[in-house]
């Protein structure tokens, strides 16, 4: 079973730097032994996540997509 979150439209995170920050998407995978998720990918844009979790799934891995919407040092 995979999970994603949604992600809001366009490709740039305005911040306060010139140009902005470019979007970032992950891909977790859960890791039952430590029950907790786990990074396994970040990808420019989410068509590239969502292939490396194909791949995940056919190994039988539970995976998610989570967009980074926001700059973490901007917060």
């Amino acid at each position: 079973m995979n999970q994603s979150t949604q992600s809001s439209a366009g490709k740039w995170i305005s911040v306060s730097a010139p140009g902005g920050m470019a979007r970032q998407v992950f891909v977790d995978v859960f890791d039952a032994t430590e029950h907790a998720w786990k990074r396994v990918g970040t990808f420019a844009d989410r068509s590239s996540a969502e292939k490396k979790m194909i791949k995940l799934k056919v190994q039988g891995m539970l995976s998610r997509i989570v967009s980074q919407n926001f700059c973490p040092t901007g917060r």
